[in-house]
């Protein structure tokens, strides 16, 4: 990957009544800055619109397309970057980024905004493993930010991307949060299907696939997760993970004895995987926080709480498998793990995991075919027959094969001491790598062939299934994206897609490429592995 310096407008750029002095940070669809007003003598932080996935800046410093079949793609991104600046300009709150310009200039377009003095919360966190005293974390951060998030909701917006890098402190202590590029309008008037925009372990089951069903419920969720991060320690399960049997560890358990019970049980409320169960408003959680009691939501007294469910460790690959099938997780691998949209706010960006870089895959030009039913039973599929040995009337100079490895998916452990649990979180990665492919490219596909108006949107999540998608559970850090995929219309595998996964421990990288068929992504035939490389 390249670095950012040489994606980046040069230090001492004059941008309109703005010169460039830093790079803060940088995301898959653009840069932040700090800059000096010149006329003002302030400083400001100016977030630039830059998708590297398909565009590229020339060596006169313009922002331009790859090529034409990426133009699509530039502006719908571009029309993105501008509704976030729409919406941030909704708003005047002293806990909310505001928007002070928008200007176009070098063929693509830049949000200027006010730079503080601080850090994100997640980096405060690292600074400080204490933790946060319930007073500060209350007082100083959770009330402002609730007032500031009710604002939100009363324009009609969700946040969408609640998580403690979006959370900013200044040097004063005082919390704003940023990065509005996930927002999306809500309530009467809004749209029926929302993009996907997840980051794991904080964004809520309903918001995998983009369901209509998200509200301040949604936002909730992500909070109560970010205070969760704050009270153990650790950010919370994945919510797919958790809706198919994996373990969660209540806050009431891990917090206990440092924190009241008043405060756990609000974070542990405001987790439940059922929406109805969460309190439905910022109001509602505050008085929960504050008062032990809701109104006006669901999340009453005596609601029931997020419990752990270890399940049993032998049975839940099979569960975790067995649970893509359900129609509510079609678009879960969408964004397992992974934000299509800006990230950074005068922040620097998370620390990727240290694994391998892989470069993206041509989306086979996005050929069209005949849909597949995703909802359709999967037969059983047949591997592909061996290719039969040269026989005395059919001489060849090939040298012969060495014999396949293995059709072990977990051949790639061998030798690594992986709990079961994180086995099992890593197969829906895979499984999910697969879905998210076959689901949006059928999709894609029959949107061609009928000029529905998705199809941008459509073609960025194929795009990311190429891309690939990284996880993080200890002791694993992983990568998995599909490469070289094949349509086989009329065959009984209708996709055959090879998969390149890049485990690391840490001390020890591996990556293998497996060939599977698969009919609608649900279930996988492993047809061919490769070797295992360190």
């Amino acid at each position: 990957m390249a670095d950012t310096q040489s994606y980046s407008l040069p230090l001492g750029y004059r941008l309109d009544d703005y010169l460039i002095t830093n790079v803060l940070g940088q995301g898959g669809f653009g840069i932040t800055y700090r800059a000096q007003d010149v006329r003002l003598q302030r400083d400001v932080a100016i977030k630039e619109y830059l998708p590297r996935q398909f565009a590229d800046r020339g060596a006169d410093l313009i922002v331009r397309p790859r090529d034409e079949s990426d133009r699509e793609m530039f502006d719908w991104g571009l029309s993105r970057f501008i509704e976030e600046a729409r919406a941030l300009a909704l708003f005047r709150h002293p806990n909310i980024v505001s928007v002070a310009r928008y200007l176009e200039a070098n063929g693509t377009a830049y949000l200027v905004m006010d730079y503080e003095d601080g850090d994100n919360l997640e980096a405060w966190l690292r600074g400080h493993p204490e933790g946060m005293p319930e007073s500060m974390l209350v007082e100083r951060i959770l009330v402002p930010l609730l007032d500031g998030l009710a604002r939100v909701h009363e324009k009609g917006l969700l946040h969408r991307d609640i998580k403690p890098d979006n959370i900013f402190i200044r040097g004063d202590g005082t919390p704003v949060l940023i990065d509005f590029g996930a927002s999306r309008p809500h309530g009467q008037g809004a749209a029926t299907q929302l993009t996907s925009i997840i980051s794991a372990g904080y964004s809520p089951f309903e918001q995998y696939g983009g369901s209509s069903r998200q509200g301040p419920w949604t936002d909730i969720y992500s909070l109560a997760g970010t205070l969760y991060r704050v009270v153990t320690g650790r950010k919370p399960a994945d919510a797919i993970a958790r809706q198919q049997g994996d373990a969660f560890e209540p806050a009431a358990e891990l917090g206990r004895g440092r924190y009241s019970p008043r405060l756990l049980r609000a974070i542990d409320l405001g987790l439940a995987i059922d929406p109805t169960q969460r309190p439905q408003s910022a109001a509602a959680f505050r008085a929960l926080v504050e008062s032990g009691t809701t109104a006006g939501s669901a999340a009453d007294p005596d609601a029931t709480l997020v419990r752990p469910n270890p399940g049993k460790p032998a049975a839940r690959r099979e569960r975790a498998r067995a649970g893509l099938v359900a129609a509510a997780v079609v678009l879960l691998a969408a964004a397992a793990g992974a934000l299509y949209y800006v990230t950074g706010d005068g922040t620097t960006s998370p620390t990727p995991p240290a694994i391998a870089s892989v470069t993206p895959a041509d989306p086979e030009s996005f050929t069209t075919g005949e849909p597949v039913d995703t909802q359709a039973p999967v037969p059983d599929i047949v591997p592909a027959a061996a290719t039969p040995e040269p026989t005395a009337t059919e001489p060849t100079d090939e040298p012969v094969p060495a014999a396949p490895a293995a059709l072990d998916e977990d051949a790639i452990l061998a030798g690594l001491d992986v709990p079961d649990s994180v086995n099992a979180f890593r197969d829906t990665q895979i499984a999910g790598a697969l879905l998210a492919y076959v689901s949006n490219r059928s999709k894609f596909d029959a949107c061609m062939a009928s000029g529905c108006p998705e199809q941008l949107a459509l073609m960025q999540k194929v795009k990311e299934a190429l891309d690939g998608y990284a996880w993080d559970r200890a002791p694993l850090r992983g990568m998995v994206r599909i490469v070289n995929p094949r349509r086989l219309d009329g065959s009984e595998c209708p996709f055959m897609l090879d998969v390149e996964e890049v485990i690391s421990t840490g001390a020890e990288e591996r990556s293998q490429t497996r060939t599977y068929c698969t009919r609608n992504g649900f279930e996988r035939v492993l047809q061919e592995s490769g070797p295992v490389r360190t």
